[in-house]
């Protein structure tokens, strides 16, 4: 029984560790995120404009996943529950304003986002060095934090033909191969084209043009759903809930990542494999003689269990 779990643990350890050496097609991170939850920290109202139909789904991020197909190209693939184009913008989509801000480097970034439109901040620990910008009418933009200068480039987005996604393609020698400590902030606010960094305004009754729900302060978010836990303290409407008028205080985001979702995935998995191995390492003391008849197994019939 020994050798099946110790087989298990070596074959997590080598999956976990080839990932980022794995041939093409590759992931280097996916998530899934709640369906239903496009209503920032849970009171948010969709704009009542007839352009806004179905007035639910537009700003529903349910998944997203980074990966490449071959080697020089990333793609960072944003699923919403649905999309719309009334305006006929170029790219397949007009409603979602999506930004995607990364933390490539551990320990360093900004802390707050390229413009104060989404109205919130980000974790002290985990500050971005890219910013995919993601909007309708050629105005996306790949934005990057080069010792300490922003340097603003044009950026390719489209939605799939799936009519569900919304995919950013980045050259790797712009921003590098994604790795394993990545963490990523996604969120969608409304696309306002008179709004700051084109987000629509939050106040607290939906207009024909304004969201819906909010406390009209002035400190509430103007983001509909981010990629967030299902569960937990860094919940989606726990983060979004975070801010304060009184002292002044805007929301706090919190990223994702290659083995913090939510206490889920690669972590566990991690965990996982330490145990098993563990397990393993005491058989291997007890039994050597089992041990060595296990290996000779595996190479005579070319299979991984005993």
């Amino acid at each position: 029984m020994w050798r099946k779990w110790f087989v298990a643990a070596i074959c997590v350890m080598v999956l976990g560790s080839c990932v980022w050496g794995a041939a093409y097609p590759v992931v280097y991170f996916e998530m899934e995120d709640p369906v239903g939850d496009d209503y920032g920290y849970g009171s948010y109202q969709y704009p009542t404009n007839i352009a806004f139909q179905p007035y639910k789904g537009i700003f529903d991020i349910i998944g997203f996943k980074v990966w490449a197909e071959k080697e020089g190209m990333v793609y960072f693939d944003t699923r919403f529950a649905t999309i719309t184009n009334p305006w006929m913008a170029p790219e397949g989509f007009i409603h979602q304003n999506l930004r995607i801000y990364i933390d490539t480097t551990p320990k360093g970034g900004c802390v707050t986002p390229v413009k104060r439109g989404p109205n919130v901040v980000f974790h002290p620990k985990f500050g971005w060095e890219v910013c995919l910008k993601a909007v309708g009418w050629n105005n996306s933009q790949l934005i990057t934090l080069e010792n300490g200068v922003i340097k603003i480039r044009t950026l390719k987005t489209e939605v799939l033909g799936d009519g569900q996604t919304i995919r950013v393609s980045v050259p790797t020698e712009r921003i590098g191969v994604p790795g394993k400590h990545w963490k990523y902030y996604v969120l969608v606010g409304s696309y306002d084209g008179f709004g700051e960094d084109f987000f629509r305004k939050v106040t607290v009754q939906p207009g024909a043009w304004v969201i819906g729900g909010g406390t009209g302060d002035g400190f509430e978010p103007r983001i509909m759903d981010i990629l967030a836990p299902k569960r937990g303290k860094h919940r989606q409407e726990a983060q979004l809930k975070s801010f304060s008028a009184e002292m002044k205080k805007l929301a706090e985001l919190y990223p994702v990542g290659p083995g913090n979702q939510g206490g889920h995935g690669v972590l566990w998995l991690g965990i996982l494999a330490a145990a098993l191995a563990g397990t393993g390492g005491y058989a291997i003391y007890r039994k050597p003689k089992g041990l060595s008849w296990f290996w000779v197994k595996i190479v005579k019939n070319g299979k991984t269990s005993a």
